[in-house]
């Protein structure tokens, strides 16, 4: 019998292939790295509030032309109550947000909680908590918004997709240190609760801090 599939979990929004959220590089990595005969699978759980997409034009856009085996995405639209997203984390095997601009980035932390390693771009407010220790940090390089007025002169991180690519390998041929990164993330993430972040911002405002937790 098939040993259940490596699962890469995305949680985010996706309203169209120059997100923010940068969900379509994760799609696009996984889609150009694999085919059906790797045990693995993505699961796109898409944030509603954002809006649903038309998934369909979505995946024509990034699927490569030159292929016609595909790993098999599966698509997650319900909108569902937030203290029943650990289902859907403990379902998985590696969070990925390759976002492009993140104040903070939650979901790192929630995956964190359930025990996933995370594979994430260089950029965005979670770089105050993610480190190798946790996943896997994939680089990027900054260029100008552009479809987007209200963002005019804003720089948001594009990550490189080859290395994506590598990432997400690197993940499925090596799980068991995944997975050890993955308790390491577990342990880091009970340091951010409420009043560690709270005093966190106190300190910074009476004189600064140097460190991350």
């Amino acid at each position: 019998m098939q040993s259940k599939p490596f699962t890469f979990l995305v949680n985010k929004g996706w309203r169209n292939n120059f997100d923010r959220g940068g969900t379509m590089y994760a799609v696009e990595a996984f889609l150009n790295e694999f085919t059906s005969t790797d045990n693995v699978q993505l699961v796109i759980k898409i944030n509603s509030a954002y809006g649903i997409p038309d998934i369909n034009k979505l995946l024509e856009e990034l699927r490569p032309k030159d292929k016609v085996d595909y790993p098999r995405i599966i698509m997650n639209l319900d909108n569902i109550p937030y203290n029943q997203l650990v289902n859907i984390y403990n379902q998985c095997h590696c969070f990925v947000l390759p976002s492009r601009a993140e104040s903070f980035g939650i979901p790192i932390l929630e995956a964190g909680a359930c025990s996933l390693p995370s594979i994430t771009s260089d950029y965005g407010g979670f770089m105050d908590f993610m480190d190798d220790s946790l996943g896997i940090i994939v680089k990027g390089k900054l260029e100008e918004v552009k479809h987007e007025v209200m963002y005019e002169g804003v720089k948001w991180n594009t990550i490189d997709i080859n290395e994506l690519r590598k990432a997400m390998r690197y993940a499925y041929n090596n799980q068991e240190e995944m997975r050890l990164k993955g308790e390491n993330a577990k342990e880091k993430v009970k340091k951010w609760t409420w009043d560690n972040s709270a005093n966190l911002i106190v300190n910074l405002l009476e004189g600064g801090i140097d460190k991350k937790f």
